[in-house]
């Protein structure tokens, strides 16, 4: 599984038509899409190992013009496909067998963001 770069990402989209900025957001943010302006706003200062997966949850809004946050249920989706292209089922599980089943440890390992992993432990459930 080839993970996807940032210079990888910002290509797609200026090809999409899609801008993508840098700022400060509020709290926690690590992105969000501004449909009316087609802009794709990032945390300022992120690492690259967190604004990959924040740029590629924001670009699937791009994608699907969603206009504003989306139901959770919609950023459970969303959420999920990115964990799925950054992280293998069989790499997740290697983490967890070195580390334990922390996601705070196995994010650390796979380099990405904690919500990733437990995005991707919620779906799959505990392995035995």
């Amino acid at each position: 599984m080839t993970r996807p770069t940032l210079d990888a990402l910002l290509r797609e989209c200026a090809e999409q038509g899609v801008r993508v900025r840098w700022g400060h957001l509020p709290g926690e943010m690590a992105g969000c899409y501004d449909h009316s302006q087609s802009t794709i706003w990032l945390q300022d200062g992120d690492p690259e190992w967190v604004s990959v997966p924040a740029l590629m949850h924001e670009l699937e809004h791009a994608w699907r013009g969603d206009d504003g946050h989306q139901s959770d249920a919609v950023e459970a989706r969303i959420d999920l496909a990115v964990a799925r292209q950054l992280v293998s089922i069989n790499a997740l599980e290697e983490a967890e067998y070195e580390v334990g089943p922390w996601p705070g440890a196995i994010a650390e390992a796979l380099g990405v963001p904690v919500w990733v992993v437990q995005t991707l432990q919620a779906t799959l459930g505990p392995w035995d």
